[in-house]
């Protein structure tokens, strides 16, 4: 099975439907972060914003409404790993097979679960699976790959050894979060009908069905975003207190923060973004030197390809209205 799976990834040429946004770079000078405010004006019904600086400043836009999450969700399987962690449920040493891991596995995910293997020093010889599946990793390592480059068999793997309980009771604080197994989701885009992963993993009928109808997966941006605007849905305020409840767990924050830049009196910012064909998902929670804490959260829904390829501008610009009131004074008259 394993073989031949790789064998289809390299033929396919399936297009990313989960890609990481990118991190917090330094501004190029050619970018223009403000645009996004002129597609917010031309695009409120698309929109969702809930953002709180922590010092008064407040935007809210249609911040209690459902739309797609993309791979912002993934604060909550953390939160779930935190929780397992902090309650002795689940050691951050604890070894994971990279087999076991990668059963999770079935692309469209935008080149994630490759930038992991190469995150973890973990050779690919084929482009796509590590070529030893009998090495070890932590579960910490699955952790930080999930949220670092997003990668979708991480995160079904935690779902499944952290146990469906811990999940859904860590997502029943923030109850409009749709916790999907994203797994699950692809294999619905890839057979057009429902299947559940327990039985896909342990089905070789099932497997082979898979891999007879991966060629016929739409490979392109327009192909995927009918199927990108059923998935997994919830609201920009339910993320925001998601993040804002997440910078007081330091197993969580450790995650979240590692490798973000610290701007003058900030302690730390915590970031988790999404994307699939036609959306855009920003998540932040920052913490200031004083005490403060700030959080936001924008979703975006009906992106065209161009603007997705511009995603890195709209974090910069969400993390401006958190820092700088005059940022965020733009942000609500845009929104207004």
């Amino acid at each position: 099975m394993l073989l031949t799976r790789r064998h289809l990834f390299r033929t396919c040429g399936v297009a990313g439907a989960a890609a990481l946004l990118p991190a917090l770079s330094p501004v190029p000078a050619t970018a223009q972060p403000d645009d996004w405010l002129a597609w917010f004006r031309a695009n409120r019904q698309h929109v969702a914003v809930a953002l709180d600086d922590g010092r008064g400043g407040r935007v809210a836009h249609r911040a209690h409404e459902r739309q797609p999450l993309a791979s912002a969700v993934k604060v909550v399987h953390l939160a779930a790993y935190a929780k397992a962690v902090e309650t002795g449920l689940a050691r951050p040493d604890e070894k994971v097979r990279v087999g076991d891991w990668e059963q999770y596995y079935l692309g469209l995910d935008g080149g994630a679960h490759q930038a992991s293997l190469r995150a973890l020093g973990i050779p690919f010889a084929n482009g796509v699976t590590a070529d030893d599946p009998r090495r070890f990793v932590t579960l910490d390592d699955l952790a930080a790959v999930m949220i670092r480059h997003s990668d979708n068999a991480a995160t079904d793997f935690l779902r499944y050894r952290l146990g469906e309980g811990l999940v859904h009771a860590t997502a029943a604080r923030w109850p409009v979060l749709q916790v999907p197994e994203i797994l699950a989701e692809v294999l619905h885009f890839v057979l057009g009908r429902r299947v559940g992963v327990r039985k896909y993993l342990s089905d070789p009928q099932l497997q082979l069905e898979v891999i007879g109808k991966f060629p016929d997966v739409p490979k392109t941006y327009e192909g995927q975003r009918p199927w990108a605007r059923g998935t997994w849905a919830g609201t920009a305020a339910a993320l925001s207190r998601a993040h804002r409840e997440l910078t007081g767990v330091p197993a969580a924050r450790a995650h979240l923060e590692r490798g973000n830049a610290l701007p003058p009196g900030v302690a730390g910012v915590g970031f988790k973004g999404g994307s699939l064909p036609g959306v855009v998902t920003v998540g932040f929670g920052v913490r200031w030197a004083d005490g403060r804490v700030g959080s936001a959260a924008v979703l975006t829904k009906e992106v065209d390809e161009t603007w997705f390829g511009r995603s890195a501008e709209l974090v910069r610009l969400v993390l401006r209205a958190l820092l700088e009131p005059a940022a965020l004074r733009e942000l609500q008259v845009s929104l207004s």
